[in-house]
């Protein structure tokens, strides 16, 4: 079960500690050093001395190459007094979390990658939302019909279309046939438009700004990041894969440990007596 603050509770906490992998690598090797003292001090031949000692070995290579690794990983994510280094995450969360907004910014923001992922994903919006065809809705509704005859009116109170009047011209008669030819146009000149603004080129879309604006907000993002924060990401991220280290530290502490006592450099654990 979880509590409501999120945090395990103690029966997960307590399988959690049993069923890790690294824990059991360094009780395996607690077992095999229990079972090689047996052999050496409790079964009364030589046969089980000789293999005692083995066991022995292997054991503790095992273990002290596991638990070496184990304080390694606390190291990384505890202060621990008198250890020089230890708690780094905690210490260093500010360079921590910086390297972190410029490894985003430089991965997935990068100036090229903007340049070419951002029009191209505005020119497949503006295709989805057909430009050219609401620009046409929208004209020939009343509002649209409105504003293109208020600008026909401005023409004909206009110089010229006082000349054009002069002439017993009446441009009013004439809407019916301009309008149709203004909402064409209209309707063709939109989409050409909202390319040529998608266009880096063209200067009406400042990536390098959008950019700027990213690095700014995730700046002050980061700020909210604690050392907490930092220890918990970390702490999620790569703990259980940290187990690993453990395993094989006892692992190629158990090698180690056959091979120095099969070339008899290993220290005397006692000799089987009658």
């Amino acid at each position: 079960m979880v509590d409501i603050d999120g945090e395990e509770s103690i029966p997960q906490k307590c399988l959690a500690c049993v069923t890790d992998k690294g824990n059991i690598a360094l009780a395996f090797s607690i077992l095999i050093i229990c079972i090689g003292s047996t052999s050496m001090f409790a079964v009364k031949n030589p046969v089980s001395d000789d293999a005692g000692k083995f066991l022995m070995s292997i054991g503790l290579f095992a273990f002290s190459g596991g638990f070496t690794n184990w304080i390694a990983i606390q190291m990384l994510f505890y202060k621990i007094p008198l250890v020089y280094g230890s708690g780094v995450l905690r210490r260093r969360y500010k360079a921590i979390r910086r390297a972190m907004k410029d490894m985003i910014l430089g991965t997935f923001f990068q100036p090229e990658f903007l340049n070419k992922y951002i029009p191209q994903k505005l020119r497949e919006a503006a295709a989805e939302a057909d430009v050219e065809n609401k620009i046409n809705v929208f004209l020939n509704t009343e509002t649209g019909q409105k504003i293109i005859e208020d600008k026909i009116d401005q023409i004909s109170a206009s110089p010229e279309g006082q000349l054009v009047e002069s002439m017993d011209i009446n441009i009013g008669t004439f809407k019916p046939l301009i309008k149709p030819v203004i909402i064409s146009f209209l309707s063709d000149l939109g989409p050409s438009v909202l390319n040529h603004l998608i266009e880096p080129e063209n200067g009406a879309l400042n990536l390098e700004k959008l950019r700027d604006e990213l690095d700014r907000y995730m700046s002050e993002r980061m700020m909210e990041v604690t050392p907490q924060m930092i220890q918990d990401i970390m702490y999620t991220v790569v703990l259980q894969y940290l187990g690993w280290l453990i395993v094989w530290g006892c692992v190629f502490g158990g090698v180690m440990g056959a091979i120095c006592q099969a070339a008899e450099l290993t220290p005397t654990y006692g000799n089987w007596t009658v």
